[in-house]
């Protein structure tokens, strides 16, 4: 059964409804996550610990920090990195293909940036570190660490100092 197969290669995660919820091979999932039901999580996803991926999410080969909390209903596509303490909303979709003739372009969410439901972010696009970008948005470039970005195109409306800073 799949739910005990899961509960066997991943004792130290929650997995809400282990039956409707497929972990392909070569997934590593970090101790005190959970993830919601309908989720695809491809092989080759490392997922760090104490996250939340909800439910109807499809999670490419990707990489995820720790504390990173994805909302329901995303598409993180293979080669983006989401870093520690990061949120994704609800129906958030990364691209990776700039459709150039096999040219992949992966995304990155920096440390603590914050992206609002319903956003796309582009291929290649970095989000900075402590960025917040609005819900809806479409990120077509850079948002600089700290920046307040929306719309479509996203623009940046404010800026504040990163932690780092």
């Amino acid at each position: 059964m799949a739910g005990d197969d899961l509960a066997r290669r991943f004792p130290a995660v929650r997995f809400y409804n282990p039956a409707l919820v497929e972990v392909q091979e070569d997934v590593a999932i970090g101790a005190r996550t959970r993830v919601g039901t309908f989720t695809l999580i491809h092989a080759g996803a490392r997922i760090g610990a104490d996250c939340t991926i909800g439910s109807h999410c499809n999670i490419h080969r990707a990489v995820l920090g720790d504390r990173v909390v994805i909302q329901t209903g995303c598409h993180i596509t293979r080669g983006v990195v989401i870093e520690d303490d990061a949120f994704v909303g609800p129906g958030v979709i990364t691209l990776n293909d700039k459709l150039q003739g096999g040219a992949l372009a992966f995304p990155r969410i920096g440390r603590g940036a914050r992206v609002g439901g319903g956003s796309i972010i582009l291929p290649g696009v970095v989000v900075g570190a402590g960025a917040v970008v609005g819900a809806g948005s479409v990120v077509t470039r850079d948002v600089p660490g700290g920046a307040v970005v929306l719309g479509s195109p996203a623009r940046t409306r404010h800026r504040q100092p990163t932690p780092q800073e």
